[in-house]
């Protein structure tokens, strides 16, 4: 899953404002054969942090069936991480390309930096310029609000979502890319992917879905209820479709995050 903080309604202290103009993440997408070891070590200590019933055979299989990694670090040091997998599928006449995030993980003191989503969003976009008109899709699964989150707030058209039901075009894309990546676990019928008792699974307060969230995110109170037992690991199948606006659809929405955040920092220097 691909951990974003919740939006906060209080205002955000001195400290937060400074961690968050302060503490930059570098990116780089390499293929999963040109990983380093230490690379593949520190990707495992995270799951592991984050996750519980991880195994290194599981993670290292799961890998080995990707073609690319996003490494995110911090003055060197590797502190999170998504794999991607390209795929096609035929759905009536038409070929349907798709991108699938598998295991993604951010060290919890940088969750909320934009490092992750604007290197996803730079992949999409030259996958999309390979086939610029030919359908493209995001592919997640979800087992935490947070990774939900990303994508409903930064794609236009995204699946399934609380505003309307899935049209039938879109489920049959949808059924079809599930299948195949999970022929034995996915349910077309909910939408939900179960793995085997004992599969990984978020730790106990890594995502927590308070009442007030819910209430006050109608996107929350929606993956709660489309997804009721994210906490065993169950897992929300999720469809996105990338355009060739969207990054600029993102980087207008960044923009205007970033003149708030690094007006905040400079008040609160002020009063400081």
């Amino acid at each position: 899953m691909m951990p974003q903080p919740a939006v906060s309604r209080t205002a955000p202290t001195t400290e937060v404002v400074s961690e968050i103009v302060l503490q930059r993440l570098t990116t780089s997408i390499v293929s999963v054969a040109d990983l380093r070891a230490e690379d593949r070590a520190r990707m495992f200590t995270l799951m592991r942090k984050y996750y519980d019933a991880v195994t290194e055979e599981t993670f290292q299989a799961d890998l080995a069936r990707k073609d690319a990694v996003i490494l995110l670090r911090d003055r060197g040091e590797l502190q999170g991480f998504s794999t991607l997998v390209s795929l096609r599928v035929t759905v009536g006449r038409k070929t349907v390309y798709g991108v699938f995030s598998g295991d993604t993980v951010i060290e919890k003191q940088y969750w909320g930096q934009q490092a992750l989503p604007v290197a996803f969003l730079r992949y999409m976009f030259r996958e999309k310029l390979k086939r610029p008109f030919t359908i493209l899709y995001w592919l997640l699964i979800s087992k935490g609000y947070k990774t939900y989150l990303m994508m409903a707030n930064n794609f236009a058209e995204h699946f399934p979502r609380y505003e309307m039901n899935t049209p039938a075009d879109r489920r049959a894309i949808a059924d079809a890319f599930y299948f195949k990546l999970f022929p034995e676990h996915y349910d077309p019928a909910t939408g939900l992917i179960r793995f085997p008792a004992g599969a990984c699974r978020l730790k106990s307060g890594v995502a927590e879905i308070s009442n007030e969230m819910t209430a006050s995110n109608p996107r929350i109170a929606f993956f709660e209820k489309a997804n009721p037992e994210w906490r065993s690991g169950v897992e929300l199948a999720c469809l996105a479709r990338m355009t060739l606006t969207t990054p600029f659809r993102y980087a207008a929405k960044a923009f205007i995050k970033d003149r708030i955040l690094l007006r905040l920092a400079r008040l609160f220097r002020k009063k400081g």
